[in-house]
């Protein structure tokens, strides 16, 4: 085995690489020498909780509720422009960014160094150069207190390379990735974007899935983006590499009334269980349209069972200007001129409010309940309601209760899940992560809500008395 060194000076501190070079074997005979990173991270990795059901942080056990953004074409920006992205995501409290690695056509195969990422003979080796940025990134994001969700390639209609592979080429990419980034604790590993049928046979996203889980030694969890409207459950639900479920309903127009809870609420039933969550639904367009939209899908979905959610936004995923496709621009438009334009909209800095909500009561013991709800639901997504607790599905061993309204409604809970005398009852604004006084109020089984005191959407807190939980603080 040979042994060689790379130094990589960044700007906030010079990280030294050790990069080793493998020989396997490849399709067509000839020898590869894919490398190996083995810088560490000081981030904790992640990992499923034992409830099956959501994240947590290896060694610790916190509970981890991933909201990421997603930037599939990354890597058409230089390193100082991705620099100035990540410091913005870590700014609006974003934990986890998402992006494709040679996400092609967008950025033509290549990054904005003019460097594809798979190289040699069949385009299965590693390339060293381009690599070298990618690992900038991740450190970079590190810094940040950032994970990394890698894409190995794209597996779309109409932007997918996956299909011009065979399965030992897939497999072999996997494989090089996962050893890669083996060892690098912020970094999730994702099989592919819209890499399940029609788009791509099931077989392909299983070779270089297993190939991932193999490479990294089971050491990063490893997932798949499925294409719409559908959740990786349907083609991957026993997959033994796969460690979350995904789901994409519609990204594009129309995407505001489409019901993302259905996929995720199916998901947390699934036997055997895994975490699960949205990853693309109705990405924002320009800088003036009403948050509210985002924060729907934030929530509902996470109410349905999600264990996180992918903000999105047109010119964030494209990278303004540096697409050129007129079926994406048609259909996702950017409403800004450049990606810069649309980092600081009001809905991106009001999607994290949920995470100090969610942790200010149990976490892991929280399952979607709807029976919960005996008057107010509705079918449009614009005036939903989702409800969580926690405790157990049949039993009134609850100690809270949330609730989001989608829009102001009269609603009627049942709270004889909880089984104190007394409740006490507060409402949570999702604009600004503020709540009202509590009010303390009889347990009757049933509970009449006040109208909210604004028309917009809201979370009701209903909790045992007993307990005294506080208000939800950032």
């Amino acid at each position: 085995m040979e042994f060689r060194f790379i130094i990589v000076t960044r700007i906030s501190a010079v990280i030294f690489l050790l990069l080793a070079t493998i020989t396997p074997a490849c399709a067509n005979g000839q020898e590869t020498k894919p490398i190996v990173s083995t810088v560490e991270s000081t981030m904790a990795s992640l990992t499923v909780a034992p409830n099956q059901h959501y994240l947590a942080q290896a060694g610790t056990g916190q509970p981890f509720f991933m909201l990421a953004d997603t930037a599939w074409n990354l890597d058409a920006l230089t390193d100082e422009e991705i620099r100035t992205y990540l410091k913005s995501r870590h700014s609006h409290h974003f934990n986890t960014i998402m992006f494709c690695l040679n996400f092609f056509p967008q950025a033509a195969a290549e990054n904005a160094y003019n460097q594809k990422a798979y190289i040699g003979p069949d385009s299965t080796e590693l390339n060293p150069d381009y690599f070298t940025h990618v690992d900038r990134t991740v450190s970079e994001a590190a810094d940040l207190h950032l994970y990394a969700m890698l894409y190995a390639m794209w597996g779309g209609a109409k932007a997918g390379t996956m299909n011009t592979y065979s399965l030992e080429q897939l497999h072999t990419i996997g494989l090089r990735l996962g050893q890669h980034f083996r060892g690098r604790s912020n970094v999730i590993l994702c099989a592919g974007g819209e890499s399940t049928p029609p788009y791509v046979d099931v077989e392909r996203v299983n070779a270089i899935g297993s190939g991932l889980k193999e490479g990294c030694d089971g050491k990063n969890l490893v997932v798949v983006h499925p294409c719409s409207n559908r959740s990786s459950s349907k083609s991957f639900s026993d997959a033994p590499w796969l460690d979350v479920f995904m789901s994409q309903v519609k990204s594009g127009r129309g995407g505001e009334t489409a019901d993302m809870t259905i996929y995720v609420a199916q998901d947390f039933l699934h036997s055997p269980a895994k975490p699960t969550m949205v990853v693309e639904h109705r990405y924002e367009v320009g800088t003036h349209e009403d948050p509210v939209i985002q924060r729907r899908s934030l929530y509902l979905s996470t109410f349905a069972g999600g264990c996180g959610y992918a903000y999105g936004h047109n010119a964030l995923w494209q990278m303004t200007p540096h697409t050129a496709q007129k079926w994406m621009l048609s259909g996702w438009n950017p409403g800004v001129a450049r990606w810069t334009d649309a980092l600081d909209t009001t809905a991106v800095d009001q999607l994290h409010h949920i995470i100090p909500l969610l942790l200010s009561r149990p976490y892991f013991e929280r399952i979607p309940d709807q029976s919960l709800i005996l008057q107010g639901q509705s079918d449009e997504i614009s005036a939903r309601v989702q409800a969580i607790r926690d405790g157990h599905w049949g039993r009134p061993d609850a100690s809270y209760i949330l609730a989001y309204m989608a829009s102001p409604k009269e609603l009627v809970l049942n709270t004889s899940v909880i089984g104190g005398k007394e409740l006490n009852l507060t409402w949570f604004n999702p604009a600004d992560g503020k709540t009202l006084p509590f009010l303390h109020v009889e347990n009757r089984g049933t509970l009449r809500l006040p109208d909210p005191p604004q028309a917009h959407d809201w979370v009701v807190i209903v909790d045992d008395a007993s307990r005294d939980y506080a208000a939800p603080r950032e």
